[in-house]
């Protein structure tokens, strides 16, 4: 088999939990129980700085931070009211996750070196203890490997061999470990399940990479990434509540079937059918779910699609947060407090976002949101201003939003001076940090919307909520389209 460099098709093992789900006894609750987070309090300990992280089923992070009593001095109790096992990891050490299920309580205990460690105030010290096995066999699963795929096949070659080892050590580990760690059926599942995924989503880097497009694949390879749906991979409804990497590698599947339509113009029409056609269940729900989401904030015709998921989708609250999504643009336009949101100029001028979008009547917006001290944003200036030179005469205007900070004007005129972003139609605005514009659309306070674009038609409306980079050459299609409507 000269040519098979990479697959051996590799038997995928399937465990039932029910359709209910798993839990602790293979079955999940239907009434929402409690999982309990304790940070141990200990003289000069830095638990406070730790934050901890986990995705709610529609696939959104949500933060867990530990907070001191004042009185006490130690830290309150954290509560996460949920139906449906976690996947949690904390900021700190290693960052190795922990699975939790509705009822548990996790211990979180400072640790030397700066690390975290945890321990199980309840039944299960072999699952809690399961990730930071693995990764102490160097067979940890992280970002390194999709790192490992890569577009020069010189490389691709032995890198793709390694994720076939790396797959079948951790298979094996848990086999060895799984009668002494006392793994129950709702973990084991959970976690063969969260390997198969994490391999499956760094073969299929080719689909949803940039660096991917046009990318040759040979014919073992895609037939490795049949396999994975025809051997029921994609049957598992029960993991799609609570394994963030299942639920990923729904998403980036549905593009491998749809490789053919990537980059054209029917390219969402095929992904909506796919996902609609190929699974079924939960996951076919999911697969559509998480296909609107990523779509909803940023493309322009987006609407009959949203319309057809009302019908398609049979989750309620898929339906829900995807109409809640779509309302959000309508806010940002007709909400008293984000109209009357002060704004700042360069110059002093203070005007509200009312005014800003009276003021430019008639034009497409497209606004940045950016800072002096990130590099990443400072390359989409260079990108914006490129954009703005291809559409010389037209009636667009770029809008800069930078944080309001004493610190930050002055380094933010010298910029814009160096950068010459001071043309006719560039206009350079702060916002205040906690301000309800700026929490509104970063989603929480003390936090920036760092390379977030909107974009607005000409009669002031939010086309697109979370517009495309000015990098994205479709962007220039959207503007496109927005100057040629009357």
């Amino acid at each position: 088999m000269k040519n098979n460099y990479l697959f051996f098709l590799l038997p995928v093992f399937l465990t039932s939990c029910g359709k209910s789900g798993c839990g602790k006894s293979g079955k999940t609750n239907q009434t929402p129980e409690i999982i309990t987070i304790l940070a141990e309090h200990t003289p000069n300990d830095y638990i406070g700085s730790v934050l901890g992280y986990y995705e709610n089923e529609f696939g959104d992070s949500r933060d867990v931070h530990f907070r001191k009593n004042s009185t006490t001095s130690h830290y309150f109790p954290q509560k996460i009211k949920t139906l449906h096992p976690i996947w949690l990891r904390f900021t700190r050490g290693a960052q190795v996750p922990v699975y939790l299920v509705p009822g548990d309580t996790l211990q979180v205990k400072a640790a030397p070196r700066f690390s975290v460690d945890y321990s199980l105030v309840g039944e299960r010290p072999g699952e809690i203890s399961f990730y930071n096995s693995l990764d102490q066999k160097s067979l940890g699963m992280n970002v390194g490997d999709l790192a490992a795929v890569h577009k020069d096949e010189t490389i691709f070659r032995p890198r793709t061999k390694m994720l076939n080892y790396l797959y079948n050590q951790r298979q094996t580990f848990l086999r060895q470990v799984k009668d002494s760690l006392a793994l129950g059926p709702g973990f084991d599942k959970f976690i063969q399940t969260e390997i198969k995924s994490n391999y499956l989503i760094s073969l299929l880097a080719p689909f949803y990479h940039p660096k991917f497009n046009q990318q040759p694949l040979r014919q073992t390879y895609l037939d490795t990434l049949s396999y994975f749906y025809t051997s029921g991979f994609f049957n598992q409804d029960s993991l799609v509540f609570s394994s963030p990497l299942y639920r990923r590698s729904i998403t980036f599947y549905n593009r491998f079937l749809s490789r053919h339509a990537l980059q054209t113009p029917q390219e969402m029409e095929v992904l909506y059918r796919n996902a609609s056609q190929k699974f079924t269940g939960q996951t076919r729900d999911y697969a559509l779910f998480s296909l609107l989401k990523e779509h909803l904030p940023q493309d322009l015709g987006i609407a009959p699609y949203l319309e057809r998921s009302k019908k398609d989708i049979s989750y309620k609250p898929y339906r829900i947060y995807l109409d809640s999504l779509a309302n959000r643009s309508l806010q940002l336009t007709t909400h008293p407090k984000l109209l009357n949101n002060v704004l700042t100029s360069i110059n002093g001028e203070q005007i509200t976002w009312r005014e800003l979008i009276a003021r430019n009547q008639g034009k497409v917006i497209y606004v940045n949101f950016w800072a002096t001290w990130f590099d990443l944003s400072l390359e989409e200036l260079v990108l914006s201003q490129a954009l703005q030179a291809t559409l010389k005469g037209q009636d667009i205007v770029f809008v800069y939003l930078a944080e309001n900070h004493p610190t930050e004007k002055a380094q933010l005129q010298q910029t814009i001076a160096a950068r010459q972003i001071n043309k006719e139609n560039d206009q350079h605005y702060l916002i205040d940090l906690e301000s309800p514009m700026l929490v509104f659309i970063a989603g929480n306070k003390n936090s920036f919307p760092m390379l977030h674009h909107l974009l607005i038609d000409k009669t002031g409306k939010v086309a697109a909520m979370n517009a495309k980079d000015p990098g994205d050459s479709k962007l220039r299609e959207d503007i496109i389209t927005l100057l040629d409507k009357n």
